[in-house]
């Protein structure tokens, strides 16, 4: 595999080098377990040269793969058989890698294997010509692939990110280069090697290891036409400057603060599960996880009772194991960014509810992984830090607020602007609601959750354009007008 090369597997990781556990030599990036903190394996970054000639291979590749939809169609069908073939293998490489439980992991699979599917199903229907009536004889739509399109993917779903965009991307022609986080650089590999496996040709989907360096040369290569980026704020701003600077067509995900809105009529029993659901997927670190809970005071009380009450039964500890609910953070900086937010939120105002705690499995008499106990905040205001911030952690701000129109203003005011969700028996109030708030996706009476029938994406810092869906295909089509005549137009003094 170009730009791979294991170095090293299941090194002891010392206890003074936690804090560097991601650090390397200028050519290396290295894994560890959140659980264990040991190191996973090493690897070597790509080079320059070989981002250029793999490029160009792609984008070789790009002018066969885009000419038959059948056998895009059936190399995505073999790829999902194939995938849920190895379910169990690959989601114990995630949970090694980065830390989710491998209940979790089993069910991140199963959702890859629904979209690449789903794809394969209704992609000749998306992409087929449309036929609009003008004043031409004839006037279509077409939906061409645009060539190769870079993948910069984060860690904490590393096969569904990387997939739900591959799989409409692929089916409507375009060939893939992706860059995993250097977090979970493995699953970006098994990605890869299991399309080698069904047979895809050379070069219609590639994995490489590169850092932040590495990832800028691919952008700015000639051969690649568009790039997609989910992650942080500060680093996709970075990445759309870079990608716009070579007029190339992006996508962001940046991640949110969602609001989960209590309104007095909600059946507080099914919020205060959605509540736990939604915000301690994934230990948190979602970025559609519910982030900041509005609750109309007259059933405040209630709720966080409720709410805290099924926190404290979530069982903590080995990711690998069928009974644990919640795993570890995906590294120490995360653990230590967390703890300390709490400890600030503290001492601005807030108060403990529950949680509120590092917690670490004892090993030969010290503490390893990276674990912290779920926790909520009550007294909460929306000018702390914790209701302003993306929080990636197992952190529950509670705001309680006087009615539904303020828990609105509340819930709009943030830079954000990825999902939120509504809690109301009332549902023609839901969806006057619902038309109010600023975000990409809306849920009623359940947490938010990526479909692949469904558009994803958000508004403000929250990013721009959509994944999934037939609109997600769109972003990475050119989608073109041609119009037949019969006759020169005589009349016709506008562009």
């Amino acid at each position: 595999m170009l730009g791979y090369q294991l170095i090293s597997n299941n090194v002891p990781l010392k206890k003074n080098n936690i804090t560097k556990s991601n650090e390397k030599p200028s050519n290396t990036i290295v894994t560890v377990n959140p659980a264990t903190e040991e190191i996973i394996k090493e690897y070597r970054l790509i080079s320059k040269e070989e981002i250029t000639t793999l490029a160009n291979k792609s984008k070789k590749a790009f002018k066969e793969w885009k000419k038959d939809y059948r056998k895009r169609s059936g190399f995505l069908y073999a790829f999902a058989n194939e995938f849920k073939k190895e379910k169990e293998r690959l989601a114990r490489i995630a949970t090694s890698e980065m830390g989710k439980t491998v209940k979790e992991a089993r069910s991140e699979i199963d959702k890859c294997i629904w979209a690449v599917e789903y794809f394969a199903d209704n992609g000749g229907v998306f992409l087929h010509d449309e036929v609009i009536n003008t004043d031409a004889r004839k006037s279509i739509v077409t939906f061409e692939p645009l060539g190769v399109i870079a993948s910069l993917m984060p860690w904490n779903f590393p096969y569904w990110q990387a997939l739900r965009f591959a799989a409409p991307s692929l089916i409507a022609g375009n060939t893939i280069i992706l860059k995993p986080s250097s977090v979970t650089m493995q699953c970006g590999l098994e990605i890869e090697r299991i399309f080698e496996k069904i047979g895809l040709p050379d070069n219609v989907f590639k994995t490489v290891i590169a850092s932040s360096v590495e990832a800028e040369y691919l952008i700015d290569s000639d051969d690649v036409s568009a790039v997609t980026f989910t992650g942080s704020v500060p680093v996709g701003a970075k990445v759309a400057k870079h990608a716009t600077a070579q007029l190339k067509k992006i996508v962001l995900e940046l991640g949110g603060s969602d609001p989960f809105i209590v309104c007095e009529d909600a059946d507080i029993d099914k919020a205060s599960s959605g509540a736990v659901k939604g915000r301690f997927i994934n230990c948190g670190q979602s970025c559609i996880a519910s982030k900041r809970f509005i609750v109309v005071k007259n059933v405040a009380s209630q709720f966080i009772e409720k709410f805290a009450e099924k926190t404290e039964k979530l069982r903590i500890g080995d990711p690998l194991s069928e009974e644990t609910d919640i795993g570890p953070l995906v590294n120490s900086s995360a653990l230590e960014n967390i703890d300390e937010m709490v400890k600030r939120s503290l001492k601005e105002g807030a108060e403990l509810v529950t949680g509120g705690q590092r917690l670490g499995k004892k090993n030969d008499g010290n503490e390893k992984g990276y674990f912290y106990k779920p926790t909520i905040l009550k007294n909460v205001t929306p000018k702390m830090e914790v209701a302003r911030e993306e929080t990636f952690g197992p952190i529950a701000p509670v705001i309680v607020v006087e009615d539904e129109q303020e828990a609105l203003e509340i819930a709009n005011d943030t830079q954000f602007g990825l999902g939120a969700s509504i809690w109301t028996q009332n549902l023609g109030k839901a969806e006057k609601y619902s038309k109010l708030l600023q975000a990409g996706i809306v849920t009623v009476n359940n947490v938010v959750v990526s479909d692949p029938r469904v558009p994803f994406g958000g508004i403000k810092n929250s990013g721009f354009g959509r994944e999934l869906s037939k609109h997600g295909m769109f972003e990475f089509v050119n989608i073109k007008s041609i119009r037949f005549y019969d006759q020169l137009i005589h009349h016709h003094y506008v562009e």
